[in-house]
């Protein structure tokens, strides 16, 4: 079932850039205005893509991943490309497992935030080290990537619900009665 007309051209702009701009606005949020708690500031963006990916699929996540990991990237000053990457690898090591899951299942996005987080936190780690300076790997994973990750699985429930009711809302399945 798919929509009766086309999109033109402007439409998917018009949509895109709004997308970019509200994901903006998560970065700024997440950089500037979160409280810090034990140092470490919830990370939104992976936890906005990740339980975006397990609703709507990977493609879609990848371009939420792609977009938010630039903002962050230019909010944070940090390496241009590097939350996108680790954005993209956990969207994609979080939802390609878990595919094969029923979407009520409530383990779903608490187990896809923290293999996502997981991912994201390795290959951020391993870009920073190879392109920025050195860094202890027991350190960064006991005081940067724990936190983050298990500050991160306390909202994971209720935005993967909220997102999940937002798309049955949206796409509404008509349902066919077969005699």
């Amino acid at each position: 079932m798919g929509h009766s007309r086309r999109q033109r051209v402007e439409e998917i702009v018009a949509r895109e850039l709004a997308l970019m701009l509200a994901l903006l606005v998560v970065a700024l949020a997440q950089t500037t205005l979160l409280p810090r708690l034990s140092g470490v500031a919830p990370n939104l963006m992976l936890l906005l893509a990740v339980c975006h990916g397990l609703v709507a699929g990977t493609a879609p996540a990848a371009r939420w991943s792609f977009y938010g990991g630039l903002a962050l990237d230019l909010c944070a000053m940090s390496l241009l490309g590097s939350h996108s990457l680790a954005l993209l690898a956990g969207v994609v090591v979080a939802t390609w497992p878990l595919a094969r899951f029923r979407r009520g299942n409530w383990l779903v996005p608490i187990a896809g935030v923290a293999l996502g987080g997981l991912a994201y936190h390795t290959v951020y780690a391993l870009l920073t080290a190879l392109f920025v300076a050195g860094f202890e790997p027991a350190v960064y994973a006991l005081y940067a990537a724990l936190p983050d990750i298990l500050i991160v699985l306390t909202p994971a429930l209720p935005l993967y619900m909220a997102l999940r009711w937002n798309q049955e809302r949206t796409r509404r399945s008509v349902p066919v009665d077969v005699y």
